[in-house]
């Protein structure tokens, strides 16, 4: 792929945008330093964009080359987008800090959906990690500052502990949050309180974790029967 195929790339999608309304010319113009009948021109393919126009573009769209080099153009439902992998995984003995990346992780947009500067992940074996998780899972995760600001109890949460990040349980009531894993999820007396007072809840509650990906455990095929199938 050459640089004049992701710049046409770039370019049909903010036609998109703006036929969807979700942007308009003007201030499409505005935010690339351009006039709006050039922008209007480059919309229509009749003039070019600028290198440095072209970054602003991605700014005001807000995507990366990564977004663009997945895109599916002109079908909506299977636009793929990608997302920043974490470079160590979340549990006991790592140190994940959501800054460091180790790549991208392709992604479905409509999965994406309403979430705030995603992120994926994997998960280190940790013995009290939420039923619904296992070791080595893949996790998207949503940094929603309003979601992490009242954590619900039904959400799995990634949360910053002292040894490191861990996925766990949140309750929150008045200035304390409660923490819980799986052992002792049944007993809410049992859950390690941390005091909000002079703290900020976002420093602890780091992210929501909305989807859930592992690899299928396969055993080896045996013998084809006369049939043609395996046993």
């Amino acid at each position: 792929m050459y640089i004049r195929e992701l710049q046409q790339m770039l370019i049909d999608l903010a036609r998109e945008r703006v036929k969807a309304g979700q942007l308009t010319e003007r201030g499409l113009a505005r935010m690339c330093d351009l006039s709006q009948p050039h922008m209007h021109n480059v919309l229509k393919n009749a003039r070019t964009c600028s290198s440095r126009s072209c970054d602003r573009l991605m700014r005001a769209l807000n995507i990366r080359v990564s977004d663009l080099l997945w895109r599916i153009s002109g079908e909506t439902d299977t636009t793929i987008r990608a997302v920043p992998m974490i470079r160590s995984r979340i549990g006991p003995g790592t140190d994940a800090i959501f800054s460091s990346f180790r790549g991208n992780m392709p992604m479905p947009a409509w999965l994406l959906r309403d979430l705030v500067d995603p992120l994926t992940a994997r998960l280190a074996p940790d013995l009290v990690l939420p039923r619904a998780l296992a070791a080595n899972d893949l996790v998207l995760l949503d940094q929603n500052p309003d979601l992490r600001a009242a954590p619900g109890v039904e959400g799995l949460w990634v949360v910053a502990a002292v040894t490191g990040l861990r996925a766990r349980y949140l309750r929150l009531h008045g200035a304390q949050l409660y923490i819980g894993n799986e052992i002792t999820r049944a007993d809410p007396l049992q859950w390690a309180a941390v005091s909000l007072k002079g703290r900020n809840i976002l420093d602890i509650v780091r992210a929501r974790i909305v989807w859930i990906g592992r690899e299928m455990e396969t055993e080896p095929a045996g013998p084809a029967d006369p049939s043609g199938e395996s046993h």
